[in-house]
């Protein structure tokens, strides 16, 4: 009965309160890929570079808490082969003290890191990866890929 009793009190929990936060995607790829599209729970962050850019916003708990992940999906272009690739993967959020900005990482190896934080990713403080951030243009060095329609899954309109 008591566990019965608890399993019900945990259904009827609310979900962690939200708050919207500034998100910038930053982008380790090799020099001839790049993320050209992202999204965070289904808001656009639009094209991922070395950290300059800020869109607003994602929604992250107020506290983190085991478990915190947000959903992104992205699209890398391949420059050099003329190719795009379509990605989706849940990201669990680096534990944080307080609200910040949302950093994306998309890692040379292909996975992602996200946190937030108040200091920027070039800054000694900063908590993220402290690896190179590419300066590269391959649309100065090879041709633009074929136009392509965006990925199927990244048309869905968010839940407001």
């Amino acid at each position: 009965m008591l566990a019965i009793a608890l399993s019900a009190c945990q259904a009827t929990q609310p979900n962690p309160a939200l708050s919207d936060v500034g998100m910038t995607g930053i982008d380790h790829l090799a020099d001839h890929l790049s993320v050209q599209d992202y999204w965070v729970n289904g808001r656009a962050g639009f094209q991922a570079g070395k950290g300059g850019s800020n869109v607003c916003c994602a929604k992250v708990p107020q506290v983190w808490h085991a478990g915190a992940q947000i959903e992104v999906k992205w699209e890398v272009a391949n420059w050099k082969n003329g190719t795009w690739r379509c990605y989706r993967r849940m990201v669990s959020l680096d534990r944080y003290d307080e609200i910040g900005h949302l950093y994306v990482h998309f890692m040379p190896d292909g996975s992602v890191r996200a946190l937030l934080s108040n200091d920027a990713p070039w800054g000694n403080a900063y908590p993220g990866p402290h690896i190179p951030i590419p300066k590269k243009e391959p649309w100065a060095v090879y041709p633009r890929p074929p136009v392509t329609d965006v990925c199927p899954e990244n048309l869905e309109t968010p839940d407001e």
